[in-house]
């Protein structure tokens, strides 16, 4: 998945998606003029301890822009990053997933935490870790991500080893089944039945079903719908737009092996292999006691100007946990994140913070397999194949997301 929004028409390419995902065309910080009001009796920012809850795209961001600027502690149930936008990828090629998880002890050393956070004393400015230990801050940053099923997303206590294994095994599944259902047309949907085709297209059938008309979102032009449909037909993909699965919750419970698929139409189409591709859910955990009140029905906190918790002093949201009305994938809690770390550091500094704007527009690039896809880019204009392909079909930015922890990608 490859969705961003701009906020001006600077180039800009970075990493999700979607379930997620995100692309880089270069980081262009573009803030608003109103200030938050300055605060003269704040510590330094040197003494200050930032505490950021979950390394996702966001997370990572604030965290690596702040760790040597002050005390930082993330916090995160998993040992390493999991760069989702390569979760289809890893579901289909043999040994991709060992790119898609980078461990976070090598980047932050003894700044990163790894530990579930159930509970915020706000009074005490303290969280309270699954294990009962409570850690102190002056800031803290929320940045917990979503959840969903598997593949499109790994359960939080899964460690890289273990995530790895379970991939290469389902890839295996993949390469048996010979009829494979992909429920969900979003971006995930979309770009796993791609390169499920790509890889598979003289042995499987893939059938793609969405409740709606329009695949991915409402958000792309008509030119975008019709180029990326056109690119799964010719792939092989039999699509089954504006249908519904209804007995998802009984797959669910019996496994997504050799099912019937049943739609609300009375379709009914025996799968060797079910991939969800819906459901995804903010995860809350870390703050559902404390800030209940401020959530809303999606579990999304409200957020002010600055992307701090309405009427909770030090506590900000970024990401998929906040109601910022963006579409939400890698880029934009990338973006908040950086964000974040900067307005810590005027706030620190004695100087006005500045406000988050909100963007605007919208660019996506949807890979389907290595070789295709479709873009939507500045003012609407709709790419095919070969700009699908360089930005983001070939690698799915792993090259980038290692350089961006500092560390060496594995080789194939």
């Amino acid at each position: 998945m490859f969705s961003v929004r701009l906020r001006n028409a600077a180039p800009f390419l970075s990493a999700g998606i979607a379930a997620g995902s995100a692309v880089l065309l270069g980081y262009h910080a573009c803030y608003g003029t109103a200030v938050h009001a300055r605060d003269e009796n704040v510590k330094s920012l040197k003494d200050t301890h930032v505490v950021v809850v979950g390394g996702g795209y966001g997370g990572i961001a604030a965290a690596k822009k702040l760790k040597d600027q002050c005390k930082v502690t993330l916090i995160d149930a998993r040992d390493a990053f999991h760069h989702n936008m390569g979760a289809q990828r890893s579901s289909v090629q043999e040994g991709f997933a060992k790119k898609c998880f980078i461990p976070y002890g090598p980047t932050f050393g003894k700044s990163f935490k790894q530990g579930k956070v159930v509970d915020i004393d706000l009074s005490k400015k303290t969280i309270m870790l699954e294990t009962r230990e409570k850690i102190a801050y002056d800031d803290l940053v929320l940045a917990t991500g979503t959840g969903g099923p598997f593949p499109a997303k790994i359960p939080l206590d899964t460690n890289k080893d273990k995530a790895i294994q379970r991939y290469e095994k389902y890839t295996k599944l993949v390469k048996d089944a010979m009829k494979i259902g992909v429920v969900g047309g979003g971006a995930v949907g979309v770009e796993i039945a791609g390169d499920i085709m790509e890889d598979y297209k003289d042995k499987a059938d893939v059938y793609l079903i969405h409740p709606r008309e329009n695949l991915v979102n409402d958000e792309v032009n008509e030119t975008f719908q019709s180029t990326i449909k056109a690119k799964l037909e010719s792939l092989g993909v039999t699509m089954f737009l504006g249908e519904r699965v209804m007995n998802m919750d009984e797959i669910k419970e019996k496994g997504y092996q050799n099912v019937m698929l049943v739609t609300d139409k009375g379709r009914q189409m025996k799968v060797d292999l079910v991939i969800p591709c819906t459901g995804l859910k903010v995860n809350t955990e870390a703050y559902r006691k404390s800030l209940g009140d401020k959530m809303n029905r999606l579990g999304r906190l409200n957020v002010d100007d600055f992307l701090q918790v309405k009427d909770v002093p030090d506590v900000y949201a970024i990401g998929d946990c906040n109601d910022v009305p963006e579409i939400k994938l890698a880029y934009g809690a990338e973006t908040q994140g950086k964000y974040i770390a900067d307005n810590l550091k005027l706030k620190h500094e004695g100087k006005a913070m500045k406000p988050y704007n909100v963007n605007k527009s919208v660019f996506m690039v949807l890979c389907c397999g290595r070789s295709g896809g479709a873009a939507q880019v500045w003012r609407g204009w709709v790419f095919g194949d070969w700009f699908a392909s360089k930005i983001k079909g070939q690698s799915v930015f792993t090259p980038m997301q290692w350089k961006n922890m500092g560390q060496k990608m594995p080789e194939d």
